[in-house]
C-alpha cells in the first residue's frame, strides 16, 4: 500500500515513539477513507479519537479499531446512542473529544477553550469545520485540533485529511497531518 502523501519515513517506518492517537472526523457515511486511515495505522496506534459526524454506530466504529475509540456525536449522527462528548486520559494528557458545533467553532475556538478549561483538558479534539486546524493557547496549557474531514474536505485546496497526535515521552504533543 502507499502511505498517504505527507507521511514522514520515520512514521511510515513505525520509528516514532511514545503514545499515538489517531483522529478522525466527518467521514458522513463514507468508509473507504476511513479504512485507509485505519488500515494505515493499524497496529501502531494507542487510540482512536472520532470527532462524529461518522453516520456509524459506536459499536461499528468500536468493531473497527483493535485498541481504545473515543467518540463524539456529531450534528449528523441520526443512529448515534452514546454520550455527545468524550473525555478520556492517556500518557499524563486529558483529552476532551466533541464535534464542535455546540462550540460555535465555526467562528472561532474561544467557546471551546473554555470548555476545555472548565473540563480540566490540555488537549482538545473537534470536526465540524471539515478544515485541519491545529492551535496552542500556551497562557491556558491547552492544545487544540481539528483532523479536518477524512472524506468531504473544504479548505483550499479541497484534500481528506486524518491526523496522528504522538503524545511524546518528554509531555510533548506533536500532531502530524496526513492527506489521502
Amino acid at each position: 500500500m502507499i502511505p498517504p502523501s505527507g507521511m514522514s519515513d520515520c512514521v511510515y517506518k513505525g520509528i516514532v515513539m511514545g503514545k499515538k492517537i489517531l483522529v478522525v472526523s466527518d467521514n458522513h457515511g463514507s468508509w473507504e477513507n476511513l479504512q485507509v486511515a485505519l488500515d494505515y495505522t493499524k497496529g501502531q496506534i494507542d487510540a482512536l479519537v472520532h470527532c462524529g459526524d461518522s453516520e456509524f454506530t459506536p459499536e461499528m466504529l468500536r468493531g473497527m479499531a483493535d485498541c481504545p475509540v473515543y467518540l463524539a456525536e456529531g450534528n449528523c449522527d441520526y443512529y448515534f446512542s452514546g454520550d455527545r462528548e468524550d473525555i478520556f486520559e492517556l500518557d499524563g494528557h486529558v483529552c476532551f473529544v466533541t464535534h464542535g458545533n455546540q462550540y460555535g467553532v465555526n467562528w472561532g475556538e474561544d467557546e471551546l477553550l473554555d470548555k476545555a478549561l472548565e473540563m480540566g483538558a490540555d488537549i482538545v479534539f473537534y470536526g465540524h469545520t471539515h478544515v485541519p486546524a491545529y492551535h496552542v493557547y500556551e497562557d491556558e496549557g491547552v492544545t487544540i485540533f481539528n483532523p479536518g474531514s477524512i472524506a468531504q474536505p473544504r479548505q483550499m485546496p479541497p484534500v481528506p485529511s486524518f491526523l496522528v497526535v504522538e503524545l511524546k515521552e518528554d509531555g510533548e504533543v506533536e500532531p502530524h497531518f496526513y492527506k489521502l
